[in-house]
């Protein structure tokens, strides 16, 4: 059941954080590691993601250096537990040369507008609109709600009228956000807090259930 008025965003992000704990997201020994996580979550459980995480620590690929000059080829057989191998290598290899490239890392990307950052991260192969505001948000402190598809469905089940794809939404909704002026570390949090949210909503039967009971009587 769709609540008839929407709550502003910031309501929504007080209340999820009234409720649920994300702490500790997103999960990453370095930055450079929270970026090719970023690619491997892509379309596979994030268990799958820390298996692969691991196999790269141990054979020391974990520094944009050292991925960067690996054949896409070989570093497809260490990803394996994550999935789509083949295209997630080819991406982790393209990000390792791009930020080898950029000096990303040190402060080599900081003139960049968060518009033209962002520009660049889509040009890479593999990266689309949710891996790259994820890697903005997170590695380059910029500004960017998370328009998955746990944040869709809660959205849409709070009452707005939500488009079915990740641009769509960034699209229609971006003004809901901007009236809501999070800083960066919230933006953080609020993408950890829905995915937290999410995880007890389908526990329930579902994020209407849990809208019901979170806004309804407000």
């Amino acid at each position: 059941m769709s609540l008839v008025v929407p709550p502003a965003q910031r309501l929504i992000f007080e209340t999820l954080r009234g409720r649920f704990d994300a702490e500790g997201w997103w999960p990453a020994e370095s930055t450079f590691e929270m970026m090719v996580g970023a690619i491997l979550v892509q379309n596979t459980a994030w268990r799958n993601v820390e298996t692969s995480i691991r196999a790269l620590r141990d054979c020391a690929l974990l520094d944009p250096a050292t991925l960067a000059a690996i054949p896409a080829e070989a570093l497809a057989e260490v990803i394996r537990p994550s999935g789509f191998m083949t295209a997630k290598s080819r991406s982790a290899v393209a990000l390792a040369r791009w930020v080898v490239e950029t000096d990303g890392l040190n402060g080599g990307v900081s003139s960049r507008t968060d518009a033209a950052l962002r520009e660049e991260l889509l040009a890479l192969p593999g990266i689309g609109p949710e891996t790259a505001d994820v890697i903005g948000l997170y590695a380059f402190d910029r500004p960017a709600f998370i328009w998955d598809t746990y944040a869709r469905r809660m959205l849409t089940a709070v009452g707005y009228p939500v488009p079915g794809s990740y641009p769509a939404a960034r699209r229609a909704l971006a003004a809901t956000v901007e009236a809501a002026a999070f800083s960066v570390p919230e933006f953080r949090e609020f993408h950890g807090l829905i995915v937290e949210a999410g995880k007890h909503a389908r526990s329930l039967g579902g994020w209407d259930v849990l809208a019901a009971e979170l806004f309804a009587a407000r």
